[in-house]
């Protein structure tokens, strides 16, 4: 036993047979995108302009990736987000900026079981 553990082809088999076992179960128990139910997915979104994280806010978008949820989480800067929910087929997103309220609508779509938002305006047809 102690011979094979001082045997330098031993390691070189080793290393990247375990590395390979770490990549395959990281990318297995990697949280799927979106949200489980539009409720839940309204929370998560409500939560991430508030505290204007477009890392959190990245995951629960359907197109766009990393320069939309930071062009979107941008916007909230000086705003004050007071609450999210989800009706008629859109999170709304309440908030007050300048004194003025108004309202931010995504539209939720269904993406592999979950629930994800389209801040992209997408033509369908």
């Amino acid at each position: 036993m102690f011979a094979r553990l001082t045997n330098l082809r031993f390691w070189l088999l080793v290393f990247p047979i375990g590395w390979l076992v770490m990549v395959f179960v990281s990318i297995a128990v990697w949280p799927s995108p979106g949200a489980a139910s539009p409720d839940e997915l309204a929370s998560e979104v409500t939560t991430a302009l508030r505290a204007h994280d477009f890392h959190r806010l990245e995951p629960l978008l359907a197109v766009g990736g990393e320069e939309v949820a930071k062009t979107t989480a941008d916007q909230f800067q000086t705003a004050q987000v007071e609450r999210g929910v989800y009706r008629d087929g859109a999170v709304v997103v309440e908030y007050t900026h300048d004194g003025i309220r108004a309202e931010f609508r995504l539209p939720v779509e269904m993406q592999d079981g979950r629930y994800v938002v389209n801040p992209v305006v997408t033509p369908r047809g």
